[in-house]
């Protein structure tokens, strides 16, 4: 089976407001997050924030289902390199997937921050979308990432 793969950052992306709600998802932004999963069905999301790092795989899995999104399409998460190489550790997690599953490849992927420099240096601009930090995951931002991994 071909997968679609959603690396997703995590502050600035769903938590636009992470100084004064660091633990909360914005609405929002959960709701484009849901759109995304509801069209694009075989997206799976593998966390590229630096909450896979503050958190177990657990406790990261168990925020998400508590703002109501599928924890079933929760893949995995990047491996920690060094702070700022996110798009290192995005091509690490590329390279190494062949070897976690032999029926299921990688087809398309994207990855959404609000920090996207470091993804530039490793990742084709196509598959950036870069959300701005005060306003998070944004309708416009969630068309593009449906259009890119439906095309």
């Amino acid at each position: 089976m071909l997968l679609d793969i959603v690396f997703l950052d995590i502050d600035g992306v769903l938590n636009p407001d992470k100084d004064h709600q660091p633990a909360i998802f914005a609405p929002d932004c959960v709701r484009h997050m849901k759109r995304i999963l509801k069209e694009c069905p075989q997206a799976q999301v593998v966390f590229s924030t630096t909450w896979r790092t503050g958190f177990t795989f657990f406790v990261l899995g168990w925020v998400w289902s508590q703002h109501g999104l599928p924890v079933q399409r929760v893949i995995g998460r990047t491996p920690d390199i060094q702070l700022d190489r996110r798009g290192e550790e995005i091509r690490k997690w590329l390279a190494e997937a062949p070897t976690r599953s032999r029926e299921h490849r990688v087809r398309r992927f994207v990855a959404i921050d609000d920090e996207v420099a470091p993804l530039l240096e490793e990742i084709p601009r196509k598959a950036v979308f870069a959300c701005d930090p005060y306003h998070g995951l944004t309708e416009a931002v969630a068309e593009g990432v449906i259009r890119y991994l439906n095309a």
